[in-house]
């Protein structure tokens, strides 16, 4: 999979590793939650959690990022290897994109740990659960993460559950890095959102 040309620390553009990935990817489908439905990457990089969704027989897949330049790489990338459909939206995930409410789709992302963009994995989870019923989203464990998480759950009318656990390297590309790796620890949950007609996200 392609790394990002030029990796923004405001951005926190820092790659999923490849086991990290496999085992969402894994998790989501072993719950059925992958297979033969239109998966969301929202936050999707270079796309590789976009292509191992694809690999799992997922109908479709939409790759959205804010970087034009890291969705051509993903573009560049998937185009050429899969055989389900693969849309690009270049698009601000914490402002708007152009997708409607969909029931049977799934979204599964790593969004911003919030550490620069303060709130960007609150507002990823909201726009995720404003699209999908089912949403997988990576964490960076804090200090009243949960009470935010379970807040958002009872916002959006959605239940939350910690699927696993996961000690995330984030590999030096800063000058300023004094560490080849740093380990964070990181909490993949789970949404599931009862479907309401007039659903409404609160911001």
């Amino acid at each position: 999979m392609p790394k990002f040309s030029s990796p923004s620390e405001t951005l926190e553009q820092y790659i999923t590793p490849s086991d990290i990935a496999a085992d969402m990817l894994w998790l989501a489908y072993m719950a059925s939650d992958l297979s033969s439905k239109l998966i969301l990457d929202l936050g999707c990089g270079t796309g590789r959690l976009s292509y191992g969704a694809a690999l799992l027989e997922a109908n479709h897949v939409v790759c959205v990022d804010i970087d034009y330049d890291a969705l051509g790489e993903a573009r560049d990338f998937l185009e050429p290897r899969v055989s389900v459909p693969v849309s690009f939206i270049a698009g601000d995930v914490r402002e708007s994109i152009p997708l409607r409410e969909v029931r049977t789709c799934t979204v599964v992302m790593n969004p911003p740990f919030g550490v620069h963009l303060r709130g960007a994995d609150v507002d990823f989870i909201r726009a995720a659960l404003s699209i999908c019923r089912t949403v997988y989203s990576l964490h960076k464990v804090s200090k009243g993460l949960f009470s935010v998480l379970s807040r958002v759950a009872r916002e959006s009318g959605s239940t939350f559950e910690v699927v696993k656990l996961f000690e995330f390297p984030v590999r030096w590309f800063l000058p300023k890095h004094r560490r080849k790796v740093h380990y964070v620890k990181t909490v993949l949950v789970r949404f599931k959102r009862k479907y309401e007609e007039t659903s409404q996200i609160k911001g």
